[in-house]
């Protein structure tokens, strides 16, 4: 009975541990993006370009002017480009472009919106593009979903000679839509990776980025919650000064008063 009673002990004290490190470990996440990434959404007064966090951080490269810039009918439709390199058997250089696709807006409603397409109004060719909320902020990212993605691979974007681009309700029904354009032209990190690599054979980084910033194109940049990780530690002095006290009087207090006892 002794075993079993010191077994349930344990796998207790593990539940309880999963569940402190988990609340607050989410609860860390989740005011590092509403007071960070959700205050940049508002704060008029920064000097980082618009949507800076969002699509900063994705790898490798990302251009920090828009290659689609709408704000029409109370919404905002940006997309930037990101690339993302590798090498080929041959060790040939690959440049993969991508699109990273917001929606935001201060007056509309979001939740309402189910997916976004494009439509070239003269060969009536579409493509429609799945959104998902950006965690707990009112923000929809574009979803590539055959590989769990938040970045569009840009020959899907570039295919149609898209002209216009709606967002649609999950009943179908368009709730807003405006003409738009995207040009070969506005992409221009791949030239320039691709250029860097036959000078230099490398890959450009960290260091070259007053080279890379002429041409508005930057490495990734990791964002951590360092400023948040408080909350963490918190919580996880709460539970281990609480499975020593626990413990201590489910054991050796027991053991001690047992011992008492026999005295007596």
């Amino acid at each position: 009975m002794r075993v079993f009673g010191r077994m349930l002990y344990s796998l207790v004290a593990v539940g309880f541990f999963l569940l402190a490190f988990t609340y607050s470990r989410d609860l860390m996440l989740s005011k590092y993006v509403e007071e960070v990434f959700g205050q940049s959404l508002t704060d008029t007064s920064s000097e980082l370009p618009k949507y800076y966090y969002f699509y900063s951080s994705i790898p490798d490269f990302h251009n920090d002017q828009p290659v689609i810039e709408i704000v029409a009918e109370g919404y905002e439709i940006y997309g930037y480009e990101v690339a993302k390199t590798s090498f080929d058997n041959n060790n040939n250089l690959i440049v993969h472009e991508y699109i990273y696709l917001l929606i935001y807006s201060e007056t509309e409603d979001l939740s309402v919106i189910d997916y976004l397409y494009l439509e070239n109004q003269t060969t009536e060719a579409t493509i429609d593009i799945n959104l998902q909320r950006f965690k707990t902020l009112f923000l929809l990212n574009a979803v590539n979903e055959e590989y769990g993605n938040v970045y569009i691979p840009k020959d899907d974007v570039m295919a149609g000679n898209y002209d216009r681009i709606y967002l649609v309700s999950s009943d179908d029904q368009n709730i807003m839509s405006t003409a738009f354009t995207i040009e070969e032209s506005d992409f221009v990190i791949k030239d320039y990776i691709e250029s860097f690599y036959d000078e230099f054979t490398r890959i450009p980084d960290i260091n070259d980025v007053s080279d890379m910033a002429l041409n508005n194109i930057y490495p990734n940049q990791t964002h951590v919650a360092d400023d948040y990780v408080h909350i963490f530690y918190i919580a996880m002095g709460i539970y281990f000064a609480t499975l020593i006290v626990t413990t201590y009087l489910v054991y050796f207090k027991k053991k001690k008063r047992h011992s008492i006892n026999q005295k007596d």
